[in-house]
Formats: C-alpha cells, sequence, structure tokens
C-alpha cells in the first residue's frame, strides 16, 4: 500500500522532491528535472510550498532539540556513542545571502544582506607524533599563483554584491595547474554533519552544542574548534565549547599577512619574499617575532589617524589591521603544537561547507523571504549536505509520517 502524507506524497517521493529542492539552482529548476527524470509532475510554486513548510519543521525539531540540551542539569552529562570519536572537530564560519522583506506582495522589497552561520562536525581519523611532522612551510603556501588565488577567494567571499566571482572563492589551483598534496598527518574525515541558520550567533551557539552533543564529540578524547578569528568564534568556543582546543585558520593569517607585504613593498619580489617569511614564522608558531616586526613597520609607515579608515591598501591601514589580528589571535595559534597532536589547523573544510551552502542559496537573482523561505532553505540544504541522511530518516519518522512509529501506535489506540 503506498503511505501518503497530507500533501498525497508518500515519503520517499517527498524526499526525491526535496532533494532536488535542495541542490539544484532553482525551484523551476527542480520541476523540470523531477519531470524527465523521476516522472514526477509538480509546479515550481508547490515545490517551493513544501521546502518551505518541511524547512520550518526542521528547524522547529532543531530548536526543540536545542532547547532540551539547553535545559539540562548543570554539569551536563556528555552524550556518549560506541566507538568515541577519535577526534572531533567543529568548524565554524559565516556566509552570505540576499534577503527580502516578506509579506510585501509581488517583487523584491527592501533587499539587504544576510549572514548565515554554518558548522561543520568532523569525526575525524587523527595520529600523534613526538616531534612536529611538518615544521616547513607546506609548498602550496609557498605558491605564488595559489597564495594569490586563495587571498582573492577569501576576500570576495567577504564583500557583499560579487556573485559573479564566487567560482574563484575556492583556493584550489586551475585545472592545468597540480593540486597541493595532503600530508599523511592531517586528520581525515570519517563523518560530517553541519548546520546552517540565519539566527544570531547567541542563539547559533546552543544549536551548535545541541548537534555536537548528540554525536557524542564532547566524550571524544580529542577536541578542536577551529575559526576564521572573528570574535563571535571565540565567544560561541568559550561558552559552549571550553573544552576543545581553539584553533585560529591558518589560511586567513596567510591572507594578512600577504595583504601587508603587499602593502609596504613596492616590488613584487619583494613584497612575495616579505610574505613568505611571515607566512613561515606563523606556520612555525613564531607568534611574537611577528607581532615585534609588525609593530616595527607600524612605527615606520605610521599609524592610521584616530577616527579614519583607510583604504587596505595603504600601508598604515594593512599593518594596523594585521597586527590587531595577530593579537587577538595569539593565543590560538600554537601550529607545532597543533601539528604533534593531529588537530587540523585550516578551516578549509569550513570554506568548503560555506561554498556548498552557496551553491544554493546565492545568486544574482535569488532573495529569500527574510525569515520562513530563507531559514527553510538553509535546513534542507544542510540536511542534505550532511552524512546521515537525516532528511530521508526524518521524514520516515515525523509525526505526521505513516511510517512514524508514533503515528502507528495512535492508529491502534484509535482502532481499539
Amino acid at each position: 500500500m503506498l503511505k501518503l502524507d497530507g500533501h498525497g506524497y508518500s515519503p520517499t517521493i517527498l524526499h526525491r522532491i526535496l532533494h532536488m529542492a535542495g541542490v539544484v539552482s532553482s525551484f523551476d529548476v527542480a520541476a523540470v528535472a523531477l519531470s524527465v527524470v523521476g516522472e514526477i509532475v509538480i509546479s515550481d510554486r508547490q515545490i517551493n510550498k513544501l521546502t518551505r513548510e518541511v524547512g520550518q519543521q526542521l528547524q522547529q525539531d532543531r530548536d526543540e532539540r536545542t532547547a532540551r540540551y539547553v535545559k539540562q542539569d548543570l554539569p551536563r552529562r556528555a552524550t556518549e556513542v560506541t566507538p568515541a570519536p577519535q577526534l572531533a572537530a567543529v568548524f565554524c564560519d559565516g556566509g552570505r545571502m540576499r534577503t527580502r522583506q516578506e509579506d510585501q506582495g509581488p517583487g523584491v522589497h527592501q533587499p539587504h544582506w544576510r549572514e548565515p552561520k554554518n558548522a561543520g562536525f568532523h569525526r575525524m581519523e587523527s595520529g600523534e607524533f613526538a616531534e612536529d611532522p611538518q615544521p616547513e612551510l607546506p609548498e602550496c603556501f609557498r605558491n605564488q599563483a595559489y597564495v594569490e588565488k586563495l587571498v582573492k577567494g577569501l576576500k570576495n567571499l567577504k564583500k557583499e554584491g560579487r556573485d559573479e566571482v564566487l567560482a574563484e572563492a575556492s583556493p584550489a589551483l586551475d585545472a592545468a595547474e597540480p593540486l597541493p598534496e595532503i600530508p599523511e598527518w592531517q586528520p581525515k574525515t570519517v563523518f560530517r554533519t553541519c548546520l546552517s541558520s540565519l539566527a544570531s550567533s547567541e542563539e547559533f551557539g546552543p544549536m551548535m552544542a545541541a548537534e555536537a552533543d548528540s554525536r557524542g564529540f564532547f566524550a571524544a578524547r580529542k577536541k578542536a574548534f577551529l575559526g576564521d578569528g572573528l570574535a563571535y568564534n571565540w565567544s560561541i568556543q568559550q561558552r559552549w565549547f571550553p573544552g576543545f582546543e581553539p584553533i585560529t585558520d591558518f589560511l586567513h593569517a596567510v591572507e594578512y599577512l600577504y595583504t601587508s607585504a603587499k602593502a609596504i613593498h613596492n616590488t613584487p619580489a619583494a613584497h612575495w619574499q616579505q610574505y613568505v617569511d611571515w607566512a613561515t614564522a606563523c606556520w612555525q608558531g613564531r607568534a611574537d617575532q611577528l607581532l615585534a616586526e609588525l609593530g616595527e613597520w607600524q612605527t615606520q609607515v605610521g599609524a592610521v589617524p584616530k577616527g579614519e579608515e583607510l583604504p587596505e591598501s595603504d600601508p598604515r591601514q594593512a599593518i594596523h589591521e594585521t597586527y590587531t589580528y595577530f593579537t587577538n589571535n595569539r593565543a590560538r595559534m600554537d601550529y607545532p603544537r597543533y601539528r604533534r597532536e593531529g588537530l587540523p589547523v585550516t578551516s578549509s573544510l569550513a570554506e568548503s561547507l560555506v561554498k556548498q551552502i552557496h551553491q544554493r542559496v546565492k545568486g544574482t537573482e535569488k532573495f529569500w523571504n527574510d525569515g520562513s523561505s530563507g531559514e527553510a532553505i538553509l535546513q534542507i540544504r544542510a540536511a542534505l549536505l550532511s552524512d546521515d541522511d537525516r532528511l530521508a530518516t526524518w521524514l520516515r519518522t515525523r509525526p505526521i509520517s505513516p511510517f512514524s512509529p508514533r503515528c502507528r501506535i495512535h492508529s491502534l489506540a484509535s482502532s481499539a
């Protein structure tokens, strides 16, 4: 017997519809694909409606799980799973999507940018080493073409309205250039889940903690929390992940060092050598030396005039921002120790997650309703990017589903 929900779709068919809605570029493309490939005839408007409804249900389920976690008596007892994670790594980073004021009729009303918070939860295999397994700066960070593309991509991710350059945001080389080798010491992901939301950082922190606890992360032998250096990441880490090793992403350190080196030197050869020297010092954990040199350069080029914000290309501004960044993150830059302990030192996995989220929600023609549809598509997209098949499982077990044990128990009670 074909079991249907209130819309007339079985959980299997509904999963196919939502899967297509979450992976292709738009709802109308999803309608065509479902018709041609899946022989499912459905309008783009109905796909939009289903996505919004199920996304809101996923949001409600997430919020209820978060509330249950927060309301536990202190100290909370960590959930244990078998086997326990060898390394539990949490990555946090922000993205960009355009939204509009909802309930304003057809068209785009009051368009503006929002920052979705994105978090990846990686169960990883990890080794430990008596000595630093890679004391020298990796070749990829001494490859000028790679570094320039990396820095350009990171800067573009920070800019609003630059969708046309999003494809360059990945720190990958061109197809004709060799990809950087992955060193053996780096921990390897065996399982990943993720979250994405338009919520504030204060709201997103407990969501992250509830997700991490459900995966047994707080009982892991080794724990790491990676962020890009922004203050809100470390507020979340200190409040909700105090037992995790806080690590500032090395990729963003590269961005700051390269930008400053380029600002203070007029010739390409000089600025490149300066960057390599600074990046090597950072990789080798010599942050105090870096701060001393940056302080000397600030004295040489001059301070930023009080109350002014100069262009990034101005040496005074570039050095000031880099000095501030390293001062604020100095305690989270012990990269040689992290490598010895088999911990990740870059948030490339977080950058990859942001890009994967952006592939569905960001585009020159995309404006999501500020709240309902924007939050809903993020729930669908995050569910599809998680390795636990959570969307299909949730559709089978939610109370409205005929496959749900709760629904069957209710049916038996009604017929008794």
